[in-house]
């Protein structure tokens, strides 16, 4: 197969579906996708593509980037996951991961679809319907969205209407780090972090992603806003600790 080439008609649908055009940050990302070329395939083959807005050879040194997007669509005699990475050193990372189906023909016809990009507080996990633990950071604006079913963290950002998925490992660390737990077959058992979800107040499981954010930068978040004498003592509480 020569290269670069446009992404198919079917390998477009599926990206833009994870990629609603009514939140402003999924918007953005979707105009850089139609600016680029399929320029190769990555480590996992065929169905795992690297897309570049400039003529380039696919980097397979650089580990994959952070998820940006995941879903899934039901078609014709299968179900294709889906998956789309944050944008590394001008490449972009696609994976298709089929059940099924052999390939992703034209004839490839898209009967249902879900996305974790169309979730916002008060609804459902959209991969099974099953409920979704919420910690807001800011009512309904900033929200820490936790799925025990599907072993799944991310946040909502009402400002531009992202869902950022949240690695679950660095959030249990700063955890385990806030409470001072020593004991190892605790401290290095992620897992925990869903099987013992109802053990973790909301406080903590927000100062915690305060503290990995400080670091990790995932969202751009204005920390005066959890100072405000006004606010809930959650959002007082949580910075003060951090950056006093």
């Amino acid at each position: 197969m020569n290269f670069p080439r446009r992404l198919t008609q079917t390998e477009r649908n599926l990206i833009i579906s994870l990629l609603p055009e009514n939140r402003i940050g999924y918007k953005l990302f979707r105009n850089k996708i139609d600016l680029c070329k399929v320029i190769g395939f990555g480590r996992l083959g065929r169905n795992n593509l690297i897309l570049s807005s400039k003529i380039s050879e696919p980097d397979l040194t650089a580990p994959s980037a952070p998820i940006f997007a995941v879903g899934n669509a039901v078609v014709d005699a299968g179900e294709v996951y889906i998956v789309i990475h944050e944008e590394f050193e001008d490449q972009i990372e696609i994976d298709f991961s089929l059940s099924g189906i052999d390939e992703l023909s034209d004839e490839v016809e898209v009967k249902q679809f879900w996305t974790y990009s169309n979730w916002k507080p008060g609804k459902l996990n959209p991969a099974d319907n099953t409920k979704v633990r919420e910690v807001h950071l800011i009512y309904n604006s900033l929200v820490i969205a936790i799925s025990t079913q599907n072993k799944k963290v991310w946040i909502y950002d009402d400002k531009t209407g992202l869902n950022h998925f949240i690695p679950v490992t660095k959030l249990y660390d700063e955890m385990m780090r806030i409470k001072k737990v020593k004991n190892p077959e605790i401290a290095l058992d992620a897992k925990r972090f869903f099987s013992k979800n109802a053990d973790f107040n909301d406080e903590l499981i927000g100062q915690s992603f305060l503290v990995y954010n400080k670091y990790w930068k995932k969202l751009e978040i204005d920390d005066s806003l959890f100072l405000k004498k006004t606010e809930t003592k959650l959002k007082k509480s949580l910075l003060k600790k951090i950056f006093s």
